[in-house]
């Protein structure tokens, strides 16, 4: 009998799930500032009747609480994933060049796993931008093995901008990117999008001398601000969403293989 599985990406803002072979059209839960979604949500899981979960989260301690302590009441099989130093399947080994691999981020994790999913067969800079913006290299060795040789954290966009908006002259509503902004609220527009671009294209120039050739990944909730930017100054950028879930379900799929 095929088992039934929920993938989980609870992250700082936003809840998503889905079912393993649904993950690339996941449900998504705002839950920062709302405290009424869980009736609603763990009625849909239960009415779904997953047969276990995989999920991934590093923000959120409450709510994964909460959700755990859900599976337990209702004899459902849970695992939050946490980073390894390796991930061998028949199809795919990474390894974790982090000095502690289990202090890597699982949220990083997964989607170093989900960037190799979605664009197989080259060495990748994966970048999530949300609440922080992660960028991480990813290096193809041959065949069907990759290398996480580390990555990058800064503030995300948003998080820019609320820092930016502790000094009054400086708030206001985005605007669009200016090579010479000849407004306040253009320059510090403009000053964030480079900001973000120019962490990823540093990067980027960093892995392309070790790798020859470097895709770009981007996914996560602020992407779409930073993307016509991100374009205007490297050529190989994939907009993939759902990295996470996409990693937990090539996890998922090495497990049930093992059972």
């Amino acid at each position: 009998m095929d088992l039934k599985t929920l993938l989980i990406d609870l992250g700082n803002t936003a809840l998503k799930w889905a079912l393993l072979g649904d993950e690339r059209t996941p449900q998504t839960v705002v839950h920062r500032d709302n405290a009424a979604f869980k009736d609603k949500l763990y009625a849909q899981w239960l009415e779904l009747a997953p047969d276990r979960v995989l999920g991934c989260t590093v923000a959120a301690p409450e709510l994964a609480f909460s959700a755990t302590k859900f599976f337990n009441d209702h004899d459902i099989r849970w695992h939050w994933i946490r980073s390894q130093a390796a991930f061998e399947s028949p199809g795919l080994t990474l390894r974790s060049a982090y000095e502690n691999p289990a202090q890597l981020g699982a949220d990083r994790w997964c989607a170093a796993l989900g960037a190799i999913d979605a664009m197989p067969g080259e060495s990748l800079l994966v970048v999530q931008m949300g609440t922080a913006t992660t960028v991480d290299a990813v290096r193809h060795m041959g065949g069907n093995e990759y290398v996480f040789l580390g990555g990058r954290i800064a503030p995300g966009p948003t998080m820019m901008k609320k820092s930016l908006e502790a000094i009054p002259a400086l708030r206001g509503e985005p605007t669009e990117w200016e090579a010479f902004p000849h407004s306040t609220r253009a320059a510090v527009t403009t000053g964030i999008l480079d900001a973000q671009a120019g962490l990823v294209r540093e990067a980027y120039e960093t892995l392309l001398k070790e790798a020859g050739r470097v895709k770009v990944v981007l996914a996560g909730g602020a992407a779409r601000f930073v993307e016509p930017r991100l374009r205007a100054q490297l050529p190989d950028v994939m907009l993939q969403h759902n990295l996470v879930l996409l990693g937990l379900a090539a996890q998922a799929r090495h497990q049930l293989l093992k059972e």
